[in-house]
């Protein structure tokens, strides 16, 4: 048998993740880039080609990996395309609502003032607002759900007016930039390398490093000469001014430790499912354009003796031969076990998007309670595949929030008595509030329940994960809370007459029921009424 069947109709690159880019030298500047930015460029192009596969293939483009050679005139490439399924779940569930910024605790830093430091975070949201950082954290995030990487850059504002914010919050696209780090045991980061392409296909390089900001044109020449380094950050236009952040002011966001893309564990699977699926469709078209066979018949001939075809819509004229022979026509086809193959496909759809711990978008039905639905249909999956990705972003966003700082001080334009001048990165929470409507009721529960029990106000409302923007909810129902929680305070000190007993008077006096009953105290029924109308309750 031949094996033509499995030829490679294109060249799929080996996905292991992203590279990352390290060097021996212990900084980077006009005395070594030129040498040292070739191989860094040949390490960024490798990951550049595997990126721009993974992008198209989130597009749809996702050519066939074997060549149909029987029956080549009927040809149906079947794409079902789940990776931009899974990309744009990805994309809802773990970045649909803004990364929040909270405070991190109403007792830090030491001494602080939490109702100044509400009030400093709030001003920093406020900032990221103004910047539109929703919408460009949505382009960030699609780079690195389907790249596995992505960048964003901090500068000062320079053309500042009254309402802006005074930073800019810039995306970059991860084909154009990548970061070098040292290769010492602290991997510093050293520089920021973007770039643009002109009509002309020559390349106009910015390198960023801690200390300067250099361009170079194609050749690697300084572009405008190096200025003396007495200039403004804000003013200066030529190559090598003074970088005022101290350090590398764009923030590498990695969507997990081995910078893989969200589906791209999954492409060899897609690839062979989307040939089971092309394999159907093209027997069903090859079934309906059958090819006919005959067998002891004769058709008639043209003027010029040749065999007339049959058309379409034409009756097959045949006769019977001299030794008696009966005429046979029939179509050749070759007839699949449809069911089979279908079951095959929905399996193989199934199969994949738990593997990229994607939930079934389908009520699996049944009498089972709302956990054993979340588990079984794979969205407790997704959750904790979930928090362990944002666990890993928490860095990248603790470090934009670091630089964010450093331009709100740095800019001229800015008032010095705003709080959050005296804000600094390690006082923020980063929350990824993701809303899970279909616990309300239990959540609801809880946080009056935890007031109750005297929790602090901003611990309870942070445990329940409520509330879209957490640091604005705090700073506006948190004076309430605790006006509530005095007041039932000393509610319960006046009603204090319980003469004192024993540990072993209070077992004697205390009757302990033997049935599960419901709490008729809370604000509202939840799923743990599940638990008592179970009519499994009684086994």
């Amino acid at each position: 048998m031949s094996d033509s069947s499995a030829t490679i109709t294109y060249n799929m690159p080996e996905l292991r993740g992203r590279k990352r880019i390290y060097t021996d030298a212990e900084y980077l500047d006009e005395s070594n880039i030129p040498q040292l930015m070739p191989d860094f460029m040949m390490i960024h192009m490798q990951n550049v080609s595997n990126m721009l596969y993974l992008i198209k293939f989130d597009k749809g483009y996702q050519p066939l990996v074997r060549k149909k050679t029987v029956r080549s005139d009927i040809n149906i490439e079947s794409v079902a395309n789940i990776a931009n399924e899974i990309t744009e779940f990805k994309l809802g569930y773990v970045w649909g609502n803004p990364v929040a910024n909270v405070q991190k605790s109403d007792s830090l830093p030491i001494g602080s003032d939490k109702k100044a430091d509400n009030t400093a975070i709030s001003q920093l949201n406020d900032f990221y607002y103004a910047e539109h950082s929703e919408s460009k954290d949505q382009e960030l995030a699609r780079f690195v759900e389907i790249c596995g990487i992505g960048y964003q850059y901090i500068d000062i504002k320079r053309d500042y007016v009254d309402g802006d914010s005074p930073f800019d919050l810039i995306t970059l696209n991860p084909l154009f930039t990548f970061c070098v780090y040292s290769s010492d045991i602290g991997h510093r980061k050293l520089a920021a390398v973007t770039y643009t392409e002109r009509r002309d296909m020559t390349r106009f390089y910015t390198v960023i490093t801690p200390h300067r900001v250099y361009r170079y044109d194609t050749a690697w020449h300084l572009v405008n000469g190096k200025s003396n380094g007495t200039l403004d950050y804000i003013e200066a236009k030529r190559s090598g001014e003074v970088n005022p952040f101290g350090c590398v002011n764009v923030v590498e966001f990695n969507r997990s430790c081995d910078r893989t893309g969200c589906f791209e564990r999954q492409v060899k699977e897609l690839n062979a499912l989307n040939v089971l699926a092309s394999d159907l469709c093209n027997d069903v078209a090859q079934n309906t354009q059958a090819i006919w066979w005959g067998n002891d018949i004769e058709l008639g001939t043209d003027e010029d003796g040749n065999v007339e075809g049959v058309k379409g819509g034409q009756w097959i004229l045949t006769r019977t031969n001299g030794g008696g022979q009966k005429p046979d026509i029939k179509s050749l086809t070759l007839s699949y076990d449809y069911t089979g193959v279908i079951e095959n496909i929905t399996t193989t759809h199934d199969y994949i998007l738990e593997r990229a711990f994607v939930p079934k978008q389908s009520d699996p039905g049944g009498g089972s309670t709302g956990t054993a639905m979340s588990m079984s249909s794979g969205w407790l999956a997704a959750e904790m595949v979930a928090c362990k990705e944002t666990t890993v972003l928490k860095q990248s966003f603790q470090e934009r929030n670091k630089l964010a700082l450093i331009a709100i001080k740095k800019s001229p334009d800015i008032s010095q008595d705003l709080e959050v001048l005296n804000l600094t990165a390690n006082d923020i929470e980063i929350r990824f509030p993701r809303q899970k409507t279909f616990d309300m009721a239990t959540k609801v529960n809880s946080l009056a329940t935890m007031l109750n029990s005297m929790v602090n106000p901003r611990v309870a409302m942070e445990t329940v994960d409520l509330f879209p923007d957490l640091a604005e909810a705090v700073a506006s129902s948190i004076d309430n809370m605790e006006k509530l929680q005095t007041k039932m305070l000393s509610e319960d000190k006046a009603e204090d007459n319980v003469e004192e007993k024993t540990a072993e008077e209070w077992l004697t006096d205390t009757e302990i029921p033997l049935t599960t009953e419901v709490n008729d105290d809370r604000t509202m029924q939840d799923s743990s009424d599940q638990n008592a109308n179970s009519p499994a309750s009684d086994i």
